[in-house]
C-alpha cells in the first residue's frame, strides 16, 4: 500500500507535469455559492488533513454518527416516500387532487393553506376577501377537513398539515375529526410542520410575539409525544433558510438551533429525550446547483445532529440520534420562462436526493414561479422522483459516494462550518434570542442581498436568466385554480351557514375556556390543545379559536 509520502511527491510531481494546462484553466478560483473552495484534485492527503477516521466519520448505515444513512438498507428496503405539497382553493377540489396523486403513486398528502387561513382568518373575515383560496387551501371549520380527507384513511395515509402558527389548532381538527372516524388519537397518521420560529425570519407567518408561539409549539410537541404516538410532532424548516439564499451552514445551524430550543421546552415539561428526539424531523431542501455540496450537507446534518443528541443531551436510542429528513428541490432558482430547463433542474435535484440519502422528498413543480402548481406540473415532478428510484440504479447501493475523497472533505468543511454558527447561536441564549435580538434576520438579508447581487452581476450563471434566454419565450399564464367571486361567496355562505347552526352559548363557553387557559403559565395542565379540542367538537372555527388565543396574548409586528 503506497505511503501518504509516495502519493504526495506523486501528486507534486503530476502538478509540475501539467502546470501550463493549469494556468489556462477558466477561471483562477472555484468554490460553490456559498464560498466553500473546490480543489482542482482530491486525495487521500485531503482525508488525512482533516482527520478523517472511518469509525469516527462514516461508519454503517444505520449506526452512529449515520452518516451513510439512518437505515442499514436505505433505499435497498424501500424508496424515499414522494408527495407534493399543495392544497387547491376549495376542500373538493383539493380533494380530488390528492385522489389523484395517489393514483399515480404518491404515499403521502402535504397540505397547503392559503394565507388568510394561516394567519387566523376565516373566509369571511373582511381582510381575507381577495385572499381566499389563492395561495393554497381555504379551510375554517371541521366539515372543511371531512371534506378534504373524505375517502381517505387517516390511519394509513400520512397527512402532512403545513400551518405553524396555527398548528395547535390543527392537531385538534385532526383529534376530532379521528373521533367522527372511530379512529382512536393513537392511531392517526399526522405530520405537523410546527416550525414558529421560522415564520418570525422568512415567510412572516405568524399570529403571536415569539414566547407564546413556542410555547404553542411546545403543546403540540408534548400533546404529540403522549397522545399522538405515531405523528411526527415538529418539522424543523431549512427549507426556507436555502429559498432565502442562505449558505449551507446557516441552514444547518438555524435549523438545529430552532431544533434545540423546541427540545429544551419539551424537557422543561417532563418529556424524555428519547421520546422526544425521534419524533422531531427536518424539512429541508437537495438542489441541483453545487451538487456535491448538496449531498455532503445531508450527510454532515446526519453526523452534527447524532452528537448533538448524543453528547450535549444524553440520548441513548439510536433513533433519537438519526434525523429523518424530507427534502424540497430547490425554487430559488427556477426560472419562469424556462419550463424545459426548470424539469431537468427537478431530475437532477432528485438525483442528488438519492446520493443524499433523504427519507421524503416534495419536489418543485416546473411552474413554482408562475403560481399554485398545476396538475400536469404535480404529476411531472413526481415522475422525476420514480424516475431516479426507478430506472438509475442509484438506489440499489447504500451511500454510493460514501468514501469519495472530495465528499468527504466537503462533508466535513460544510459540518464545521454549520457547528462553529450553531455555537455563535447557542453562546446568544439559542434561537429566540437570535429571532429577538435581529441576529437572525440580519443572516439572511445579508444572504439575499448577495444572492441578488451575484445574478445581476453574472457572477452566479443562471441558464434562461442571465445567460441563454429563450430566444422563443412565450408570455404564460399564471396557474391559479379559479377562485373567482362567486367561489368566494359560496365558501362565506357555507361558513356562515354552519355557524349559524351551533349552540352559541356552548359555543362561548368553549372560548371563553380557551381564554382562561391561555393566561394561566405555559405547562402540561394548560396545554391549549385540550380546551381547542373542546371548542372544535362544539363547532368553533379556526379563526374563532386563533382570535381567542390573540385576546391573551396580543398579536405580533416584527420590529425590523
Amino acid at each position: 500500500m503506497q505511503s501518504m509520502r509516495d502519493i504526495d511527491n506523486e501528486l507534486r510531481a503530476w502538478e509540475m507535469r501539467h502546470a501550463q494546462q493549469f494556468a489556462n484553466e477558466r477561471k483562477p478560483h472555484f468554490s460553490s455559492d456559498s464560498g466553500i473552495p473546490y480543489q482542482r484534485l482530491y486525495t487521500p492527503l485531503d482525508l488525512e488533513k482533516i482527520g478523517f477516521e472511518y469509525g469516527k466519520s462514516l461508519g454503517f448505515p444505520g449506526e452512529a454518527p449515520f452518516t451513510r444513512g439512518i437505515t442499514p438498507t436505505m433505499y435497498r428496503g424501500e424508496h424515499y416516500l414522494s408527495a407534493q405539497y399543495m392544497g387547491f382553493s376549495t376542500p373538493e377540489e383539493t380533494n380530488a387532487l390528492f385522489k389523484l396523486l395517489q393514483a399515480k403513486g404518491s404515499k403521502a398528502l402535504h397540505l397547503a393553506f392559503d394565507l388568510p387561513t394561516i394567519q387566523g382568518y376565516d373566509c369571511d373575515h373582511p381582510l381575507a376577501y381577495d385572499d381566499v383560496g389563492k395561495t393554497g387551501l381555504s379551510l375554517s371549520t371541521l366539515d372543511d377537513l371531512e371534506t378534504v380527507l373524505d375517502s381517505i384513511d387517516i390511519s394509513k395515509i400520512s397527512v402532512a398539515w403545513v400551518n405553524n402558527p396555527l398548528a395547535v389548532v390543527w392537531v385538534a381538527m385532526m383529534c376530532v375529526l379521528a373521533e367522527r372516524r372511530g379512529i382512536a388519537w393513537s392511531d392517526t397518521l399526522g405530520f405537523f410542520q410546527n416550525d414558529i420560529i421560522k415564520g418570525f425570519l422568512t415567510d412572516s407567518q405568524f399570529i403571536y410575539p415569539p414566547d407564546p408561539s413556542v410555547r404553542l409549539a411546545t403543546d403540540v410537541i408534548t400533546f404529540g409525544i403522549r397522545h399522538m404516538p405515531k405523528a411526527r410532532v415538529s418539522n424543523l424548516c431549512c427549507l426556507q433558510y436555502e429559498e432565502s439564499a442562505c449558505d449551507e451552514a446557516h441552514q444547518l445551524a438555524f435549523g438545529m438551533a430552532t431544533g434545540t430550543a423546541y427540545i429544551r421546552a419539551a424537557l422543561a415539561r417532563g418529556c424524555d429525550i428519547d421520546d422526544v428526539a425521534p419524533r422531531i424531523s427536518f424539512l429541508g431542501c437537495v438542489n441541483h446547483r453545487d451538487f456535491l455540496c448538496e449531498v455532503a450537507k445531508w450527510r454532515a446534518a446526519r453526523r452534527l445532529w447524532s452528537g448533538l443528541m448524543r453528547d450535549q443531551y444524553g440520548a441513548k436510542k439510536p433513533e433519537s440520534m438519526a434525523p429523518w429528513v424530507r427534502v424540497s428541490t430547490g425554487g430559488l432558482d427556477l426560472i419562469k420562462d424556462s419550463r424545459d430547463m426548470n424539469v431537468a433542474r427537478g431530475a437532477l435535484a432528485c438525483l442528488a436526493m438519492a446520493f443524499a440519502g433523504i427519507q421524503s422528498a416534495t419536489p418543485k413543480t416546473y411552474d413554482e414561479p408562475l403560481g399554485i402548481p398545476s396538475e400536469e406540473a404535480s404529476i411531472t415532478a413526481l415522475r422525476s422522483v420514480q424516475l431516479v428510484q426507478f430506472e438509475t440504479g442509484v438506489c440499489d447501493i447504500v451511500d454510493p459516494l460514501g468514501g469519495s475523497y472530495a465528499v468527504e472533505v466537503l462533508t466535513h468543511e460544510v459540518e464545521q462550518r454549520a457547528r462553529a454558527e450553531l455555537e455563535r447561536i447557542e453562546a446568544m441564549g439559542g434561537m429566540v434570542e437570535a429571532v429577538k435580538n435581529g441576529y437572525a434576520a440580519k443572516k439572511i438579508l445579508e444572504a439575499g442581498t448577495r444572492h441578488v447581487a451575484r445574478v445581476t452581476s453574472g457572477e452566479k450563471l443562471s441558464l434562461g436568466l442571465n445567460i441563454y434566454p429563450p430566444e422563443d419565450a412565450t408570455e404564460r399564464e399564471d396557474f391559479y385554480l379559479p377562485a373567482p367571486a362567486a367561489v368566494v361567496d359560496e365558501r362565506i355562505a357555507a361558513l356562515r351557514a354552519s355557524k349559524a347552526r351551533r349552540d352559541q352559548a356552548a359555543l362561548a363557553d368553549a372560548l371563553d375556556k380557551v381564554r382562561l387557559v391561555a393566561s394561566q403559565p405555559a405547562g402540561e395542565d394548560s396545554n391549549m390543545i385540550f380546551p381547542i379540542i373542546e371548542a372544535v367538537r362544539v363547532g368553533a372555527t379556526s379563526g374563532e379559536i386563533a382570535d381567542a388565543m390573540k385576546d391573551v396574548f396580543g398579536g405580533y409586528r416584527l420590529p425590523w
